[in-house]
C-alpha cells in the first residue's frame, strides 16, 4: 500500500467563532487537467474568510478549508498547462467562492487564475493582494471605467480593498476622496488620496457633490446607500461590493436619478492579476500588511480582523520568509554549530564574497564549523532585517567571546528559487567608544523600535536615499545634508561626530584630505523606512579601498539615522570573487 502524502491545513468542522479553526493534516492534492499545484508561502485573510467561518454563506460544505489569496511556488503542473513550470513564483485568487482552500501548505487551482509574482515584492506582499486588489480593480476599472479627471469616493478607504482602491484610482488619474477615521488620514495621504474625510465628525453628504464613482464596501441597507447616491452626479456609478439584497423599488429610484448601480462579486481573473502585477512593478500599487501570523495561528488572524480596527491586510505565512531563513541559517551555523541547514537552504552553485571563505555549500559548512570550534560561546543578535526582492540584508551583532564588544556585521544574501545563491558581508569591530557617543546598534529616532515601518513608502525612500548618496558621496556636495538630513539626526558610525552638523564637518574634512576619493554604490536594498547602500569606498586612486554598508532610516522625507560598517578589501581572497 502506498503512503499518502499529507500537508498541514487550517480546517473547521462546524461554523462559529475563531476557535473552531484547527490545524490538521490533509492529503496533499494533485493538479488536475489545466491546474497547477502551488506550494503556498503566504495567503491573505479577508472579511469573506471570517464571514464564511462564522456561518454558511456561499460555501455550504464541512469540513472547510478557507482562503482564496495565494502566493507561492509552482510544485507541479497538470495536463495541458503551458504557461507555468515547476519553480515559478506565482500569485492569484482561487475561484470565488467555491475554490477556497489556500490556508494550507499546498493548493491546486486553474492555471489561468494565476500570474507570475512580481520580483520586487516578497510572498507576504503578494499574498496580501489578490482578492482585495481584484475586487478594487474589477469595481473601478472593469465596472465603473474610472478615467483621468474623475472624482472617485472610496468608503472605508484604509481597509483591505479600500487602500488598494485608492492607489488604483490614482493610477487611473482620478481625484480620490476617502472616508476613514482621523487617525488613518496620514496613511491615506501617503497612498495618494487627494481628500480625506473623518466619518466620525463630518457628514460626507454635506461636503461632497458631483462625484463620478462611489466604491461602497459598507452599506447594508437602503438608507446607507441613499447617502452615496445623494453625492453622485447624474450619470455617475455606485458600485457595492457587499452581497446584500436590494429591492426593485430602490433600484428604480436610483435609476430615475440617472445613476447606475452595480453589485460586484469578485471573480478569479488572470487578466486582472496581470494588470495588478503591472501596477506593482510600476511602483503604483503596494499592499499595506497590518499583521502576519503563522498558519497555525489562523484563529488569531480572524480575531484581529473581526475587530474592524485594522488598516490594510492580514496575511498568514505558511512557509518561512527569506528573512527568517537567512536568520535561521546564521543562528544554526554560528551559534548552534549545526550545519545541516546548509544542505536545505544553500544552492550547490553558491557564490561567496567573504574573502576568507571559498565558494560552495561544503566550503561554507567547513568555514562556519571552524569559526564555531574557535569561538564555542559565540552569540548572534540580529537587530534589523530588510527584504527587497531576492535580496535579504541582516544587520547583526556577533559577540565571539563573552565580555567583548563584538562585531557589527551586515550580511547580504541573494535568493534564487527559494535557496541562498550568493552572500556578501561587511564586518567591523565594535570600538569601546564612538565619536558621537552613540553605540553602533541602538535605535534613537522616533518611534524607537527596530521594526520596519511605513512599508508603503518603500519606493519613495529608496529613491530619496539613492539621490542623497549620489549627491553627497559620489558628487561630494555637502549641501545634500541640508536638503535630505533631518534636524534630529542620529549617527552610529563610530568615527563620525553627532548630528547633521557633525556629519557635515567630518565629511568636509575627509573630502579635503582625500580630494580624489570615490564612492561607488553597488546595490541599494530598501524596505519601509530602512534603506541600505552597499558601496566601494576608495580614499586614493590605486588603493583596494573598503567595502561599506550604510543603513539609513527615513522619516517624514528626511534621513533621521544611520548605522554603518566598513571592512578593508584584502589583497587576496579564498575565492575568485570581489567583495562586491
Amino acid at each position: 500500500m502506498t503512503d499518502i502524502e499529507t500537508m498541514r491545513a487550517i480546517s473547521q468542522d462546524v461554523y462559529g467563532a475563531p476557535d473552531v479553526l484547527r490545524e490538521t493534516r490533509l492529503p496533499k492534492p494533485a493538479p488536475g487537467v489545466s491546474e497547477i499545484l502551488v506550494a503556498v508561502h503566504a495567503a491573505g485573510v479577508n472579511p469573506t474568510d471570517w464571514w464564511s467561518r462564522a456561518q454558511s454563506t456561499f460555501i455550504a460544505r464541512l469540513p472547510l478549508v478557507l482562503g482564496w489569496d495565494v502566493s507561492g511556488v509552482v510544485e507541479a503542473v497538470g495536463v495541458g498547462v503551458t504557461v507555468f513550470k515547476p519553480g515559478d513564483e506565482v500569485f492569484g485568487m482561487l475561484p470565488y467562492p467555491g475554490g477556497a482552500g489556500s490556508h494550507a501548505e499546498y493548493v491546486t487551482g486553474p492555471a489561468r487564475v494565476f500570474t507570475h509574482k512580481p520580483a520586487g515584492i516578497d510572498h507576504v506582499q503578494a499574498g496580501a493582494l489578490p482578492l482585495a486588489a481584484l475586487t478594487a480593480y474589477q469595481a473601478l476599472v472593469d465596472t465603473a471605467g474610472v478615467r483621468a479627471g474623475q472624482r472617485v469616493l472610496i468608503h472605508a478607504a484604509a481597509g483591505g480593498v479600500g487602500h488598494l482602491a485608492v492607489q488604483i484610482a490614482k493610477a487611473r488619474g482620478a481625484y480620490v476622496i476617502g472616508t476613514a477615521s482621523a487617525a488613518k488620514h496620514d496613511f491615506l495621504r501617503s497612498l495618494g488620496a487627494d481628500q480625506v474625510i473623518d466619518y466620525h465628525s463630518v457628514d460626507f453628504t454635506e461636503v461632497l457633490s458631483d462625484i463620478d464613482v462611489v466604491l461602497d464596501p459598507i452599506s447594508r441597507d437602503s438608507a446607507a446607500r441613499a447617502r452615496s447616491v445623494a453625492v453622485l452626479r447624474p450619470g455617475g456609478t455606485l458600485v457595492s461590493i457587499l452581497p446584500v439584497p436590494i429591492d426593485a423599488g430602490e433600484l428604480a429610484a436610483i435609476a430615475e436619478r440617472g445613476i447606475r448601480y452595480e453589485s460586484l462579486l469578485v471573480e478569479a481573473d488572470q487578466a486582472g492579476m496581470q494588470a495588478i502585477a503591472a501596477l506593482v512593478e510600476a511602483g503604483a500599487l503596494r499592499a499595506h500588511v497590518e499583521a502576519t501570523f503563522p498558519l497555525a495561528e489562523a484563529a488569531k488572524a480572524h480575531a484581529l480582523g473581526e475587530t474592524g480596527r485594522t488598516s490594510g491586510k492580514i496575511v498568514l505565512t505558511v512557509r518561512d520568509s527569506k528573512a527568517q531563513l537567512a536568520q535561521q541559517m546564521l543562528q544554526d551555523v554560528f551559534v548552534r554549530g549545526d550545519t545541516a541547514i546548509v544542505d536545505r537552504l544553500v544552492r550547490p552553485d553558491y557564490i561567496q564574497h567573504n574573502p576568507l571563505a571559498p565558494d560552495g555549500p561544503d566550503a561554507l559548512k567547513y568555514f562556519t564549523a571552524g569559526i564555531r570550534q574557535q569561538f564555542p560561546q559565540a552569540a548572534f543578535e540580529p537587530r534589523r532585517v530588510i527584504t527587497d526582492g531576492d535580496l535579504v540584508l541582516l544587520h547583526s551583532r556577533y559577540v565571539m567571546v563573552p565580555g567583548t564588544e563584538g562585531l557589527a556585521i551586515f550580511d547580504l544574501f541573494r535568493f534564487q528559487d527559494g535557496k541562498i545563491a550568493e552572500h556578501w558581508d561587511v564586518i567591523q569591530e565594535v570600538p569601546a567608544t564612538t565619536a558621537s557617543g552613540n553605540d553602533m546598534f541602538a535605535t534613537l529616532s522616533e518611534p524607537r523600535t527596530d521594526a520596519i515601518g511605513q512599508r508603503w513608502f518603500t519606493a519613495y525612500h529608496k529613491e530619496l536615499v539613492t539621490a542623497f548618496v549620489d549627491q553627497l558621496l559620489v558628487r561630494k556636495d555637502l549641501t545634500a545634508i541640508d536638503a535630505y538630513v533631518g534636524a534630529d539626526y542620529h549617527e552610529h558610525n563610530p568615527n563620525v561626530s553627532a548630528g547633521a552638523a557633525g556629519l557635515k564637518a567630518d565629511l568636509g574634512s575627509y573630502f579635503d584630505k582625500f580630494p580624489q576619493s570615490s564612492v561607488t554604490p553597488k546595490r541599494v536594498i530598501a524596505e519601509g523606512d530602512l534603506v541600505a547602500v552597499h558601496s566601494h569606498y576608495i580614499d586614493t586612486p590605486g588603493e583596494r579601498g573598503r567595502a561599506v554598508v550604510d543603513l539609513f532610516r527615513v522619516r517624514d522625507a528626511r534621513i533621521v539615522e544611520r548605522w554603518s560598517s566598513e571592512q578593508a578589501v584584502p589583497e587576496t581572497a579564498a575565492n575568485d570573487n570581489t567583495m562586491f
